[in-house]
């Protein structure tokens, strides 16, 4: 046995990439068995064999043109998402990837030369011929929907189990002294554009929600505050909802505002409700709706991956973004916990109660006024937040009782759409 005993330093000065010299090796390979078996039959039929080394020539260069360039990125802006990442054969536990050319086609297919061209060519495309791009349809308008208001399944399938469930969840916190305030927001096909209004929910079952709501109100002296007639309403002087997104504008979550804190102050007459005077007021072509508050082309553009000169053609409409006067006294602490999103608030000219806004996206723009009415807000986001499954989302209670008790509300306010009373179910 021979023995070093001194430390080897080993130099690596060439960055090896296995998966571009595998692609490498696989096109290398059909391009020289194609060309063997061209040498060998080149004296027989020279003629036609000079026609196809040509289609095939240009064919295998086009083939080496999307491995020309790999892209690196972790996250797409564009699409607003993570990319595929690399998963190799063997990983580095010893194990086999049993899903190997699966991954490796997810991987390639998310970052070969030239896809972002060849994705807007065929957008484009699409878009001139049918006016639709995967779920998203655009009326000549410029306004879009996105698949689940275009269909109405999950409205068809709300029932009294959901409606009880939430009923429960008001009787829950009635029983621990907090009062529970939930405020739907309408479809965006609901409110206007007559030129869409046949292929968007029916009014049926924008009647028989209201029916439920306004039985449960009665029965029950619930607070669920339904403002579709307000925003109808409003709508024929402002846009209530964004163009290219489902959400409502702020002019759209300020007329809910206005209606939930008339429900409010019903029981509590002493809390400032804020008005347009309180609040300067910019305007912008692009969209802010989202939990960081930052302005984007909006999310049925992200859908569709939608061309950069498409996106413009659709924002051409100034939207108004209220700002209040005093926001400079508000203190926002982002609460950094892995299995949720939460934001607290202390404005010191608020009201002084403590308020929790749960709700999904819908309760974004509403929290800008929420923030500013009360001295103590907490917010909480109960979907689309990262490592809790679609399924589990809201299960209120299985991941935010604990916060909820720890914070001691006086109120909760619960922001949802339509089609989430659907997921009310799952709140125990």
């Amino acid at each position: 046995m021979l023995t070093y005993n001194k430390p080897l330093n080993i130099r690596t000065s060439v960055k090896f990439d296995i998966k571009i010299l595998l692609i490498i090796m696989i096109l290398t390979f059909l391009l020289a068995y194609k060309l063997t078996d061209y040498a060998a039959n080149f004296n027989t039929i020279q003629n036609e064999s000079r026609i196809e080394i040509i289609f095939l020539a240009v064919f295998f260069i086009f083939l080496f043109i999307p491995m020309s360039h790999i892209n690196q990125d972790e996250i797409s802006i564009n699409e607003n998402r993570y990319l595929a990442k690399w998963r190799p054969f063997i990983n580095k536990e010893g194990e086999i990837n049993c899903n190997f050319f699966k991954n490796y086609n997810n991987w390639f297919n998310d970052r070969f030369n030239l896809r972002q061209f060849f994705t807007d060519v065929h957008t484009n495309i699409t878009l001139k011929l049918t006016n639709k791009a995967k779920q998203v349809f655009i009326d000549k308008n410029g306004f879009s929907y996105i698949d689940f208001e275009l269909n109405h399944y999950q409205l068809r399938h709300i029932n009294k189990q959901d409606y009880d469930a939430l009923k429960k969840f008001y009787e829950y916190l009635n029983n621990r002294n907090i009062e529970l305030y939930v405020i739907l927001t309408p479809y965006k096909g609901n409110i206007i554009y007559p030129s869409t209004q046949k292929i968007l929910v029916k009014d049926e079952y924008e009647h028989n929600i209201d029916k439920e709501i306004k039985k449960l109100n009665k029965n029950n002296n619930m607070h669920i505050i339904n403002p579709i007639n307000e925003i109808k309403e409003a709508s024929k002087n402002n846009l209530m909802y964004f163009k290219t997104e489902h959400h409502w504008t702020d002019d759209g979550a300020f007329i809910g505002y206005q209606e939930l804190m008339k429900e409010i102050t019903k029981k509590h007459p002493d809390i400032k409700v804020l008005k347009e005077q309180d609040f300067n007021f910019s305007y912008n072509t692009k969209i802010r709706s989202e939990w960081d508050r930052e302005y984007t082309w909006g999310r049925n553009t992200i859908i569709t991956n939608m061309p950069l000169n498409y996106k413009k053609k659709l924002h051409q409409t100034k939207y108004r973004y209220y700002t209040y006067k005093d926001y400079k006294l508000l203190e926002t602490k982002l609460v950094n916990v892995p299995y949720r999103k939460t934001k607290d608030f202390y404005f010191p000219k608020g009201a002084d109660y403590r308020v929790i806004v749960l709700g999904t996206s819908m309760s974004e723009n509403l929290t800008e006024f929420i923030q500013y009415t009360f001295k103590h807000v907490h917010r909480i986001r109960i979907n689309g937040v990262k490592k809790i499954p679609t399924k589990e989302e809201y299960k209120i209670l299985k991941y935010y009782e604990k916060e909820i008790m720890d914070y001691h509300p006086n109120i909760i306010v619960l922001c949802i759409s339509y089609n989430n009373i659907l997921h009310l179910r799952n709140i125990f």
